[in-house]
């Protein structure tokens, strides 16, 4: 599957800079006392995986991170489209086989494709999983231009018009009753890299929230604040980053971050033209690619959602990414819960009415204070 951009690692600063490594806060009207432990994995869909959680031992939070890394394993080896699996029907394996037959894959996978064929048949096409043949093509280029950047070179625009009449969602045929995934059209493929981690932090909640309330998940980017932080403060502060960070002067002690927002029990997801990218003639080519014209999108910098939804909002960043501001704001105001951050190409930042409850930039701008 095609991988969002990497989480940078100005979060696990952030972090450690919010929140006082193993220190412990009692917690007076329930008698207990809590601690703050921190585990990191990078074996998960290709990217860091961040756990934060307040626990009474140290032994109880690593029961519930090895719970939770086990469950996120199965997750990244469903959603794998680059490797199979002995008696596993996932991604990879339903690429090479759904044109011949329908493929009975796990009720994860196929709840997946189903929600986003919904979304797809509701109106919202900037994201189309079902547009792997042309991903495959830019993800080839991509790879052999980062490999080898004398050479890099853009992928041919006859190519990708050619691939682009394979990715109609119509041609992807579900059966809900029998969980098969038939595709009509033999050279259409899915990449679900727009939407699977933050499928995955969706399904590993309802654990978490059981066993650990107040923590934080991070998957590459993809971040889910739990109940309060155990230490005093209201919220879990994350940070955005500024896409155009100057990376040299963040090495020398500046920073990276564009805003922080203040969130608990909600989700912080972005989309951003700065990490997988590769550079051709000087001109920077990113991986949210335009469905429209073929080409990385020019519309953004970054938008940031915030939501309930990790895989709503993993699916909405990659959407208004694509969609001019003024869309994109039509869109958001239409939902309820939803919230974002669009940083355009000339620098500035706009955001959706709501996000002022969240962004510290914006209550300071209005006298608050953020904590």
């Amino acid at each position: 599957m095609t991988r969002k951009f990497q989480w940078v690692s100005f979060l696990s600063a952030l972090l450690a800079a919010a929140l006082l490594a193993g220190c412990v806060f009692p917690l007076a009207a329930a008698e207990k006392s809590w601690a703050k432990f921190t585990r990191r994995e990078n074996s998960i869909f290709d990217t860091e995986t961040t756990f934060i959680g307040f626990a009474e031992t140290e032994q109880e939070f690593d029961r519930v991170w090895g719970e939770v890394l086990s469950r996120l394993r199965r997750y990244d080896q469903v959603f794998d489209a680059y490797h199979g699996y002995d008696n596993l029907h996932n991604l990879y394996y339903l690429n090479r086989h759904a044109f011949q037959e329908p493929v009975a894959v796990p009720q994860e996978l196929f709840q997946l494709i189903s929600w986003c064929k919904q979304q797809w048949e509701s109106g919202l096409r900037s994201t189309n999983i079902a547009m792997g043949a042309v991903l495959s093509i830019w993800h080839e280029y991509r790879e052999a231009g980062i490999n080898n950047p004398d050479s890099a070179a853009l992928p041919p625009m006859a190519d990708l018009e050619k691939a682009s009449g394979h990715t109609s969602f119509d041609s992807v045929v579900l059966d809900e009753e029998k969980q098969t995934v038939f595709y009509a059209d033999p050279d259409l493929s899915l990449d679900i890299g727009a939407v699977a981690k933050g499928w995955a932090a969706d399904a590993v909640l309802p654990y978490l929230k059981e066993s650990m309330p107040s923590f934080l998940l991070s998957l590459g980017g993809n971040v889910y604040a739990g109940d309060k932080p155990m230490d005093g403060r209201s919220a879990w502060a994350v940070g955005v980053q500024d896409p155009r960070a100057d990376m040299l002067s963040v090495s020398l002690g500046g920073t990276d971050i564009l805003d922080i927002v203040d969130v608990r029990d909600q989700t912080v997801v972005t989309s951003g033209d700065y990490w997988r990218f590769y550079v051709v003639d000087g001109q920077r080519y990113h991986h949210i690619i335009d469905p429209e014209t073929l080409m990385p999108s020019r519309q953004m910098l970054s938008v940031t959602v915030i939501c309930k939804s990790s895989a709503l909002a993993d699916f909405l960043s990659t959407t208004l990414f694509v969609l001019s501001y003024e869309e994109g704001l039509a869109l958001v105001q239409g939902m309820d819960g939803v919230e974002a951050m669009w940083v355009l190409p000339d620098g500035s930042v706009q955001c959706s009415p709501g996000m002022a409850a969240y962004a510290r930039s914006l209550k300071n701008a209005a006298g608050g204070t953020g904590k």
